[in-house]
C-alpha cells in the first residue's frame, strides 16, 4: 500500500509558551484568550495521536513531516499528504507537491483554525481512512501559479514556490510606496502603488476578494489581478488595475522599481526577495489535487 505523509506544524503555543503565560500573569492577556491558545494546541496534538492510532489500525504505513522544517521531500511512494492543522499547513505542505499525482487532504485540528480549503475536522477521520484504503477520493483539480524572478543583469531566474492560493508583490517596508513597471500582453504602465495581489481561482476567496476582487469558480483556470491603493496621478490613464490573465496567453510581467521589495506565495510560507531592476515573470504551475 503506498505510504502516507502527514504533515503538521508548530502550535503557536508551542512557539510562545513563555511570553503567553507572562502576560497572562502580568494581566495584558485575558484568561479566556490564553485558555483558547493553549486548547487549540491540545486539541492539535489530540488530532494527530487519533489520526496515528486509526492509521496503525488499518495498518496503513505513515510518517510524519513538519512544515516549519526543510528536510523533507515527497518521495515517489507517498500519494496522498494529510495536513494536520488549518489553512496555513495545507498551503505550506502543498509548496512541496508536485502535480496532482499526490492528493492533498487537509484536517482541520481544531475549532480556532481557519479551514476553508479543508476537507474536515476529526469526525472526518473514519471517511480518509477509507479514502486511503480504496484510492478514492473527492478532488477538486486547482491550478497554481509560478512566477521567475530575473535578477538584475542576470539570465538564470530563481524560481518562487507554486502558490496555490495567491502572491503578494509589495515594497518590502509596508509603510513605504511600491514602485514597479507593469506589462501584460503589449501593455505596460508605470505604477505607485501598495503592491499587488496575483491570485488562483482557489485563492479567490481570500486577500483577493477583500481587496475588491471576484470569486471565481475553484476549477477556473484563469487567474486574477489586483493593484492595491493606485496613487492616479492627474491626466494619467490606468488599465492594468485589475482583471484576468492566462500567462500562456500573455505574459504578466512586473519590473520592480522599489529599493527593495519582496514577493511573498500564499502569506509568509514562501518569501522571496527582490531587488531594484529584477523583473518577476509569472507563469502555470502545475495542478494540484486537494480533497474536499
Amino acid at each position: 500500500m503506498t505510504g502516507i505523509i502527514i504533515a503538521t506544524k508548530t502550535t503557536a503555543w508551542e512557539l510562545h509558551q513563555a511570553w503567553y503565560e507572562d502576560q497572562l500573569r502580568l494581566g495584558f492577556l485575558p484568561q479566556w484568550d490564553f485558555d483558547r491558545i493553549k486548547q487549540a494546541h491540545d486539541d492539535h496534538h489530540q488530532a494527530v495521536d487519533l489520526l496515528e492510532q486509526e492509521l496503525t489500525k488499518a495498518k496503513i504505513f505513515y510518517r510524519i513531516v513538519c512544515i516549519d522544517h526543510n528536510d523533507w521531500q515527497i518521495d515517489s511512494q507517498s500519494k496522498v499528504i494529510v495536513t494536520v492543522g488549518g489553512d496555513g499547513t495545507l498551503l505550506s505542505a502543498s509548496h512541496r507537491v508536485p502535480d496532482e499525482t499526490v492528493t492533498i487532504y487537509g484536517l482541520r485540528s481544531s475549532g480556532t483554525s481557519v479551514g476553508y480549503l479543508c476537507a474536515g475536522g476529526i469526525d472526518k477521520i473514519p471517511k480518509l481512512i477509507s479514502s486511503i484504503q480504496e484510492n478514492k477520493f473527492r478532488v477538486v483539480l486547482a491550478s497554481r501559479l509560478g512566477a521567475s524572478i530575473f535578477r538584475a543583469g542576470e539570465t538564470s531566474p530563481i524560481e518562487t514556490p507554486p502558490a496555490l492560493n495567491d502572491f503578494l508583490f509589495s515594497n518590502a517596508n509596508p509603510a513605504a510606496t511600491t514602485r514597479y513597471r507593469i506589462t501584460l500582453g503589449d501593455r505596460t504602465e508605470e505604477h505607485k502603488s501598495s503592491g499587488m495581489w496575483f491570485s488562483t481561482a482557489l485563492g479567490s476567496t481570500a486577500s483577493v476578494s477583500a481587496a475588491g476582487g471576484v470569486i471565481q469558480p475553484r476549477t477556473d483556470v484563469n487567474f486574477q489581478y489586483i493593484v492595491r491603493e493606485l496613487y492616479r496621478a492627474a491626466g494619467k490613464n490606468f488599465y492594468l488595475i485589475n482583471g484576468f490573465f492566462d500567462p500562456e496567453i500573455k505574459r504578466m510581467i512586473i519590473e520592480n522599481r522599489s529599493e527593495s521589495a519582496i514577493l511573498a506565495a500564499d502569506g509568509n510560507h514562501g518569501i522571496c526577495k527582490v531587488n531594484w531592476g529584477d523583473r518577476i515573470v509569472f507563469k502555470r504551475a502545475r495542478s494540484v489535487n486537494i480533497a474536499y
